[in-house]
């Protein structure tokens, strides 16, 4: 007797193969694309050598699943990312996308943007002394990242760990558009690299410690009154490493079993243990400790360095019982290796950084098995290495949590997409370009944060846009889940969103904040940012292919995700549309595609 396998690709997030015997289902894929697929036929009377009866020659690569995948894994795609994507395993498209250099320095983008300003200032007759960078010139460098850049998976990765190493250019770093490009093209180049690198050098960046205000931390002197400063002490173990308790593998919190309480993680004579190790750091290009202002702008870019006779001498007991020795002579730089391995080692930092993690990429409530798993990645990546970040994010994203579909009837599964992501992957989805093809991204983003409260490298504290463990009052709380996104969500934020949503889509230029890269710059309309719409545009043209546009619409920003009843009442409001204004067709299906709780939720 042959028992006969029939494939069935699900047009929604996963592939299956179904027995239509009354066998158990066999699963092929589960978000997953797989080739070279071959089920032969068998007979357990007669032992014979079972027939091929299908392959996979012919199968449709499962669209939507990968559009979902690039949805985790970037800030979206376009329609052809997507196709070739699904065309490949998604752990091929992960080593690949880890084999990529990051595409530019964001600082070196930085200078070439004020030296252009300049040239154009003389050109114009105007005085170059008087131009200065500002913050906006950061973002139009951001901007062109995240449009041009093909290391998409890396530019994920470090806007997320962007939201766990917070600095902020609001209030005090908005005048130092190079030093904010520095740190985040160190974010971009340790994204997959190693946790322990990646505490030390965002520790010793000039930018954390102007943030953190531990620059020029000087040592105790009681006659004076001075003591160390414990800002960053404090946020190094709270924020970056291991979080106020003590967590076991899964995430869970440990229970002190005399008390019956959650045991903390340090205390405030550990906080001004560790305050005592951050003593003595000052600008990278300084002679001396203690110079208050910046000395050039390498002081900018370049890693404090650490001044001896300014560093605090002595024993420091850190956590777990660690003590650093009284080294004679002080050494600095000693004590703070000591420091960072001791926060590195500690059990903590594995599911600390695995929750954050998936929270920014995946979900805002993953199970404990998922986390215990990405943990016992980040405690070994099977080479007997810690704190492996490109294993970690392989990891979480192509764990069974992340890719498999039996999830999807858990109301509390997925997360709401951050109001900035939404527009960076309206942008990337349809290959935002400038006319003049200067590569000049004018895009200061200050609407978009004025309305949305959003914008990268610019949350109001250390304590990034949301907290972790943020719970809105409802069904959420009550369920004793957490929705970090919702904290910037509210009666006047959701107004504001289809108010941008309404600028971003209804005029054709209004895309990007525009902002001048110098004062008095003729404005000119080819400056502007435009979506490339040209092949949903000759779709919406033909009221035969509208559903077909939808879908298509559907497929690239909510991964196929909408209802039907979300789906049918979109193609109705664009049909009332004329046929000749196929352009407005496109944008109100995008408006309303990306207004609804359908596409917001990401599952």
């Amino acid at each position: 007797m042959k028992t006969i396998i029939r494939i069935i690709v699900f047009s929604s997030l996963c592939m299956m193969a179904i027995p239509v015997m009354g066998q158990e289902p066999i699963i092929l894929g589960s978000g997953g694309n797989y080739s070279n697929i071959n089920v032969n036929s068998s007979s357990s009377e007669s032992g014979e050598v079972g027939e091929n009866t299908i392959n996979g020659n012919g199968m449709l690569p499962n669209l939507n699943a990968t559009s979902r995948f690039l949805a985790q894994a970037s800030f979206g795609a376009d329609y052809e990312t997507i196709l070739a994507t699904s065309e490949m395993s998604f752990s091929d498209w992960i080593d690949q996308q880890m084999a990529m250099p990051p595409s530019f320095k964001m600082k070196d983008d930085i200078d070439m943007l004020y030296q252009m300003a300049i040239d154009s200032i003389n050109f114009y007759g105007g005085i170059p002394s008087e131009f200065e960078l500002g913050d906006k010139h950061f973002y139009f460098s951001w901007t062109k990242y995240m449009i041009e850049s093909p290391d998409i998976l890396r530019n994920r990765v470090a806007l997320a760990l962007s939201e766990i190493f917070v600095i902020s250019e609001d209030p005090d770093l908005d005048d130092y558009p190079r030093l904010l490009g520095d740190y985040y093209d160190m974010l971009l180049e340790n994204a997959f690299g190693n946790y322990r690198d990646l505490l030390e050098k965002v520790s010793l960046h000039p930018g954390m410690g102007l943030y953190l205000t531990h620059l020029n931390n000087p040592k105790t002197d009681i006659d004076n009154n001075v003591f160390p400063d414990e800002n960053y002490a404090r946020e190094i173990m709270q924020l970056f490493s291991i979080g106020l308790y003590e967590l076991n593998q899964d995430g869970s919190r440990k229970i002190d079993p005399n008390t019956g309480t959650y045991i903390e993680t340090y205390d405030e004579t550990d906080i001004a243990e560790f305050a005592r190790i951050f003593t003595g750091l000052s600008w990278g290009d300084a002679i001396f400790f203690g110079i208050r202002n910046p000395i050039s702008e390498e002081s900018l870019t370049t890693p404090m360095v650490m001044f001896n006779d300014a560093h605090e001498p002595g024993e420091k007991h850190l956590l777990n019982g660690f003590v650093v020795p009284n080294r004679n002579p002080v050494n600095g730089n000693a004590d703070l290796a000591d420091a960072f391995d001791n926060l590195f080692n500690h059990p903590n930092v594995g599911p600390f950084m695995a929750i954050r993690l998936i929270q920014r990429l995946v979900k805002s409530n993953p199970s404990p098995d998922y986390i215990s798993r990405v943990t016992s990645v980040f405690n070994d990546d099977g080479t007997g290495t810690r704190g492996n970040l490109g294993a970690m994010i392989k990891a979480i994203l192509l764990d069974e949590e992340a890719r498999s579909c039996n999830f999807d009837d858990d109301p509390y599964s997925g997360k709401l997409r951050e109001p900035m992501l939404r527009h960076f992957q309206l942008s990337r989805a349809f290959n935002a370009y400038v006319r003049n093809g200067s590569g000049i991204y004018r895009d200061d983003m200050n609407i978009t944060k004025d309305l949305l409260e959003q914008r990268p490298l610019s949350s109001p504290s250390v304590f990034n846009f949301f907290l972790p463990d943020y719970q809105p009052i409802g069904s959420v709380e009550q369920a004793g889940k957490v929705a970090p996104e919702f904290q910037i969500t509210d009666s006047r934020t959701s107004i504001a969103y289809g108010s941008m949503l309404n600028r971003w889509l209804k005029d054709d230029d209004d895309l990007f904040d525009y902002a001048d890269l110098f004062p008095d710059e003729v404005y000119h309309r080819d400056k502007e940012a435009y979506l490339e719409l040209t092949d949903e545009i000759t779709m919406a043209a033909d009221d035969n292919l509208v559903d077909d546009m939808v879908e298509r619409l559907n497929l690239i920003m909510a991964a196929g995700q909408l209802k039907e009843n979300t789906l049918q009442t979109i193609i109705n409001t664009v049909k009332q549309v004329p046929a000749e204004q196929a352009d407005v067709r496109v944008r109100i299906a995008l408006f309303l595609i990306m207004y609804s709780p359908d596409y917001l939720i990401q599952r």
